[in-house]
Order: C-alpha cells, then structure tokens, then sequence
C-alpha cells in the first residue's frame, strides 16, 4: 500500500517533546512518505533531528495561523492535490495525542480492507442539539484517513483546497472541524470509527469521550490518549497512568515528562511520579560535583563531614560561614578530621542561601552541586529542629550515590529536593494564605530574571519545595538565580520576618528548573505517616490553631524580639502600599 501521512506538531515552547519522536518512530514504518508539518518555529537542530532519525521526508515550517486544518492544506499543497491521487491513502494527525498505546498495522488492514469504509479514524463525536448549540455527527480531526475512494472525488478536492487559515480557532472548528464529515457523508462517502460512541453516548453524562472517558477508549481499543485529558480531567489523570501501564508497552515517563514541560509541573497527579526511584546503573564518577555546607552553627560540623562519609563519588568541598572566628574553628576541624575543604567568609545575611549564590566563580564548573547547611530550628523545641535535619539527612545524603545516578541516567532531570518532614505534617504551618503573600516578591523574581515562560504564582494554592532548602542540582538549572544582581538592602538582617526574598528564592526553585526545561524529583522521605494526620492538621478551622512558639533567646533576646515586632508590621505595611500602588496603576 502507498500511504502519504501528514503531521501536524504544536509545541508552544518551540521544541520537540519525545513523544513525538517516538510516535512517529511507531508510525514511519506504515507509511511511503511523511510531512512533518509545524506550526512552531523550530530550530534547525530539531529538524536536522528527525531527519538523521529518518523520520521524515518532507518538512513545512509555518506561522500557527488557521491551526491543524490550515497546516494538512499546506502539507496537501506542497505535495500537490492531483498527486494526491497516486496514494492508497492519505492519513491527517496531529500531536495532541499520546501513542500509539498498541500497534497501527491492524487497524490500517481492517479498514483498508473494508471497502464499505472510505474513511476512518479513531472516534466520533454525536450530534448535538441543544437550541442554542448545534453541532454535527463528526469523526473527531486529531486522526483522520482516507482512502483512495475519497481522495479523487471533487468532493474531496475542493473541500481541502478551500481551507482557509483563520486565526480565530472557533472558526476552524464551526467551517471545518464539525462539519467535514456531514460534507463527505452527504456526498455519499461511509466513514467509520474504531470507538462509535454514537450507539452508547445516551449512557454517560459528557458528549466528548477523549476527555471525559478515556477508560471507554481503552476498553474498545483506542491507540490514543488526548493530552488535554491529564489537564482537564486531573482526578483521572492516576488511574489513566496506571490503566496505560498495565495494558500497553507505552512509556508512561514520556506522558510524565511532556505534562511537566508544557503545563505546570506541580498538580497533584504528578507529584507521586515525582518521586525518586532507584536506578539500575551505578552513578559513574566521571563529572565534577561540588558540595557546599554555609556552617553558621560550627557545632554541627563533625556531623555533617561524618554524613558525607555516605558519599561514595569524588567531589570537592565548600564551606561558608559568617565570621572569621568561626573560619578559625572550622579550620580547626578541618584539620582534626582530615578533610580537605575551601572556607569562605560570606557574612551574616541571606542566610543559606546568599552565601551559595556569593560562591557563583567558583561553582561555574561543576556539573553537579549539592548545598547544604548546618540546620537548627532555635525557634521551636529540640525535638523539632533535630528531627527536621536528621530527615534531610536520610533524604539528600544518606541516598546521593543514587541521586547522583538519577541526575546523569536522565538529561532532563535537574534538581532533587527533599519531600516533606514530618514536622510539617503534623503542624499546620503552609496554608494557601499564608504561601499567596510571597507571589508577589516571586513574580517580581521571575521578571527579573526574564525567563522565557510565564507564570502568575498567585494563580497557584501553594508551592512545591524542599523544606530547609537542601538540594542537588545541575548548574544550568539554577543559572538565572546565580546570575541574579541582589543589592545589600534587599537581603534582610536577622532576625528575619516570616516574608522575605529569601522565602521567596525557597519557594521558586523547582518553577525555576521548569522554565529552563530541567524536571525535578522528589528524595522519599522515609517514615510513615498515615494521610488520616494530613487530613486532620490541614482541616483544622483557624480560629482553633494554637499560636507559634518563637523562643528569642536564640534570636536576639530582648533585642532580637524588639526586631520581630518592628518587622512583622513594616512588611505588612510595605505589602499593602505595593498592592495600592499596583491597584492604582492598573
């Protein structure tokens, strides 16, 4: 059979995800000739990609105007309409699906074979009509294949060749979308769908199976999944990974990493797929890795160099801390331990934080960083800060030989963070009121480092993070925070406020791997606690919580308590004169 498939790709970030590659990979085989057809503006270094992988043979680069239908006209065009006549078929798709879940070559000899059918695809939508709506029977467009019956009618010819490429989308779906296949049905032409949902829509409450009921698609045999259901049906989104993985060959981390990429990376269906797994291959030693530890509690140095005895990979120590008597007494226990170790003196402000970004010349080189410092929690009970630190510790130092194998087995892999302490589960402290006061100072962050992609944090409940700020990254992921010019007044003295650029820079790290296109992954924590504790501490009422301990003695005293007052309603009014000032502006 000679087959011509025409395929449409949209990536707003201008790229190539690899599901596409591997669903051309799958589907090049059926095929005499392929179009690849973009409606992004690829680099060449895509282009030349998919040709040095002989998956295509054609390529068309075009404005996004007139969407997927104007794109498979220009695809027509290039080929030529009376050539399109020597095919056996002519097969229309786009990339807003995830598959083939099974392989195609069936579905081609069924239908290719039944000459009741003149075109196929994969399904249909019923007809609508709802008085103020009507919508025709039609086969849905993000797959479409006709056969030569078809492709020589006048019919046929005359609809593609009128394609125009409007900008409004809704154009596009009232003149051609919905309405092609009444156009070849009342032409006398039979068309036929692998889901007929027509005979069972009467049964479920929602028209469009591809969004509502991707398990009825499954079930009769469906080789694609829409990639607008994981955004628009979220509560279905961990049942339908699951379902795919048990029923097809079908690499769930290629759904995984495209949902992370171009929507948000952190809705809730994601999260547990975040989590970091063990892998097979052994990190390998070959790249440069540095490990910086700001020790503003020198005590806590032994413990630390005693935990890195967990690292089985070579890597080049850096030390920051406030003082030069503190530089002294590190030293000292440099020296006693035998441990080898470059200190820097970077003051007592920005906490852990600033000082690792002040280590910017001498961290460029290496590929991966890991930052650390020696935490306390002076404001709360013993038990709490202890308990926080020996948990990071199970989570970022105790597994780094398997962080390290994570970091290189996965390109775009390029920050591992800490999950949850357990202290933070048990205590309502994060609540999406208090989280929405550091947008602001988030999105002046993110301007500020003119990233590409946008994001409006205040759209956003709360904030994945690492608590404590322990984390591994590859360089380039961090890039712009490093690059950031952050004057001395904006970074604030202790003892700080609860809203600081400093909780912000916490808050932004894993938005920020997202905007340079690095994923991130989740370092398990590994005590158990039941979900019936989250349950019960995130639906406490507020009027019912009892007020945080701060113990001064550790922050200043009566001085240090004198700065908490004076700050806590100097932030709160400088708030609420950048919110006046923005009301009035806008």
């Amino acid at each position: 059979m000679k087959r011509l498939l025409l395929y449409v790709h949209f990536n707003k970030y201008d790229n190539i995800s690899e599901h596409v590659y591997y669903q051309l990979e799958h589907m090049k085989p059926l095929f005499s000739k392929v179009v690849f057809i973009s409606n992004s503006q690829l680099s060449q270094l895509e282009v030349e990609k998919l040709r040095q992988k002989d998956l295509i043979d054609d390529f068309i680069q075009r404005e996004n105007v007139g969407y997927d239908f104007a794109a498979w006209h220009d695809g027509m065009s290039q080929v030529g309409f009376e050539n399109l006549k020597d095919y056996d078929s002519v097969t229309a798709m786009n990339d807003t699906c995830f598959g083939p879940l099974w392989d195609m070559a069936p579905l081609y000899d069924k239908y290719e074979s039944d000459e009741s059918v003149d075109f196929w695809g994969m399904t249909n939508h019923r007809a609508i009509d709802a008085g103020h709506i009507y919508i025709d029977e039609h086969l849905q467009s993000y797959f479409m294949s006709f056969k030569k019956s078809i492709i020589v009618s006048e019919v046929f010819q005359n609809f593609w060749k009128k394609v125009e490429a409007y900008t409004d989308v809704q154009k596009v779906i009232d003149n051609y979308e919905t309405k092609y296949t009444k156009i070849f049905t009342e032409a006398g032409f039979k068309y036929q769908a692998v889901l007929n949902t027509v005979p069972i829509a009467d049964n479920f409450f929602h028209s469009n199976f591809t969004i509502h009921y991707p398990h009825v698609l499954l079930d009769n045999g469906v080789p694609f999944i829409k990639i607008k259901t994981f955004d628009l049906t979220q509560h279905l989104s961990p049942y339908l990974l699951k379902a795919i993985e048990e029923r097809s060959e079908y690499p769930s981390q290629l759904i995984l990493d495209h949902m992370s990429d171009v929507s948000l990376p952190t809705p809730p269906y994601l999260l547990d797929r975040k989590v970091l797994t063990q892998v097979p291959q052994k990190y390998s030693n070959t790249k440069k890795v540095a490990v910086h530890l700001h020790t503003f509690y020198v005590d806590l140095l032994e413990e630390f160099l005693d935990q890195f005895k967990h690292f089985h990979f070579d890597y080049d120590l850096f030390l920051t801390t406030d003082s030069e008597s503190k530089k002294q007494e590190i030293k000292a226990i440099l020296e006693k331990t035998g441990k080898t170790a470059k200190v820097f003196i970077t003051g007592n402000r920005g906490r852990d934080i600033i000082p690792m970004l002040k280590l910017k010349e001498e961290l460029a080189s290496y590929d991966y960083i890991g930052h650390f410092h020696t935490k306390k929690s002076p404001e709360y009970p013993y038990w709490v800060g202890d308990s926080w630190r020996n948990e990071l510790y199970q989570m970022l130092i105790e597994p780094a030989d398997n962080i390290l194998a994570n970091l290189e087995s996965r390109d775009n892999l390029g920050l591992v963070i800490a999950d949850i302490p357990s202290f933070f589960r048990y205590t309502k402290i994060v609540d999406p009121w208090n989280e929405n006061r550091f947008a602001d100072d988030m999105n002046d962050l993110w301007e500020r480092m003119n990233l590409d992609r946008h994001i409006d944090f205040n759209s956003l409940d709360t904030f994945i993070m690492s608590y404590g700020t322990f984390i591994w990254f590859k360089k380039d992921t961090l890039q712009p925070l490093f690059d950031l010019e952050l004057t001395a007044d904006e970074i604030p003295a202790e003892p700080i406020p609860q809203h600081t650029i400093l909780h912000s820079i916490e808050r932004i790290l894993v938005y920020l791997a997202w905007a340079n296109r690095y994923d991130y992954a989740i370092s398990k924590n590994e005590i158990y606690i039941t979900p019936f504790v989250d349950n019960t501490v995130l639906n406490i009422r507020p009027e019912l919580m009892p007020n945080t301990y701060v113990n001064f003695d550790h922050i200043g005293g009566i001085k240090g308590a004198l700065k908490y007052i004076y700050r806590g309603p100097g932030s709160a009014i400088k708030y609420i004169i950048k919110r006046m000032v923005m009301k009035f502006k806008s």
